[in-house]
């Protein structure tokens, strides 16, 4: 008699198709994949999220304008020591004009040139930038500023 028990507790535990039930395992051990997954993701997205991060620091100054810039396609950028960077790649002063040569439809009406200008950076070196900009056919120029509510 013993041995039919056994037999009979053995075919409860098997599923209607004979495959054997998963009755050892708690509810804890089934979740763990899927926290591994949830983690490895958010690993993941947090470290894309830091390579795709502007690498240039830049603090423009304050304005009390209302009209907040549009976005654009062309944006050159001053550090505070005078640096300028065309969508984040170095150029030189002295190279500006060439380098600008490559977005034809920056400083037309349709789509003006965008400059950031680092608070810190000296204003006789933003003008004399703008100064080279006029000179190399940029007609139409937004300067960034951050509004200043009082």
């Amino acid at each position: 008699m013993n041995v039919q028990l056994r037999l009979q507790m053995r075919l409860q535990r098997r599923s209607p198709m004979g495959f054997q039930k998963g009755g050892n395992k708690n509810d804890d051990e089934r979740v763990l994949p899927l926290i591994n997954m949830v983690f490895l993701l958010l690993i993941f997205f947090m470290l894309a999220g830091k390579l795709t991060a502007e690498q240039i620091k830049i603090e423009p100054p304050r304005s009390i304008s209302q009209d907040p810039s549009s976005p654009q396609s062309v944006t050159l950028s001053m550090d505070a020591q005078g640096r300028l960077f065309l969508h984040g790649e170095l150029v030189p002063q002295d190279n500006l004009p060439q380098a600008l040569t490559r977005y034809p439809d920056a400083g037309t009406m349709d789509s003006p040139l965008v400059l950031r200008a680092s608070a810190a950076a000296e204003a006789a070196r933003v003008v004399t930038v703008m100064s080279r900009l006029q000179d190399a056919g940029i007609d139409q120029l937004q300067l960034l500023t951050i509004a200043d509510h009082p």
